[in-house]
């Protein structure tokens, strides 16, 4: 199961996130979401309960997203976790600035579910490995075959 944190503080977007964890779900990527209101709820639970992958808001009130994110990347056990920058302000120096902050990945708003099940699979979800370098397995509704061409 993927733990997803989502640093939001506008409750119309908790409820499209909400959503999209939902499609995740049927898409086949079990998901738990914990969404946070500010940056300090943020930064007081994160440390302690830490998720897969962290979509933060780059503007919340308070503290902003730029800063929780610079301060998650002070903690050695947050130094790789995934974090990705939401912005409605999707210019190229607002993408370096999250990029200098500590953030992986950025996406601008409004937020698709697309870009979001793209960035969970590049960065949690493992490529499928085949059985062996020889083999192909199909599957239809009815029957499912095995070949396999290993030469002797």
């Amino acid at each position: 199961m993927i733990k997803i944190a989502y640093v939001e503080d506008e409750a119309r977007n908790h409820f499209t996130f909400e959503q999209y964890t939902i499609l995740l779900r049927a898409h086949g990527i079990d998901n738990a979401l914990s969404i946070y209101m500010t940056g300090e709820d943020a930064l007081k639970a994160i440390p302690g309960d830490i998720p897969d992958i962290i979509f933060m808001d780059v503007r919340l009130p308070g503290i902003t997203g730029l800063d929780v994110t610079r301060s998650l990347r002070k903690e050695e056990k947050l130094k790789t976790l995934p974090i990705i920058a939401l912005t409605a302000y999707a210019m190229p120096a607002d993408r370096q600035a999250a990029l200098d902050a500590g953030c992986d990945d950025f996406l601008a708003k409004p937020v698709r579910y697309q870009a979001v099940e793209d960035i969970i699979r590049r960065y949690l979800v493992p490529a499928p490995k085949p059985d062996s370098p020889t083999s192909t397995t199909t599957t239809n509704s009815s029957t499912s075959t095995s070949t396999s061409t290993n030469p002797q």
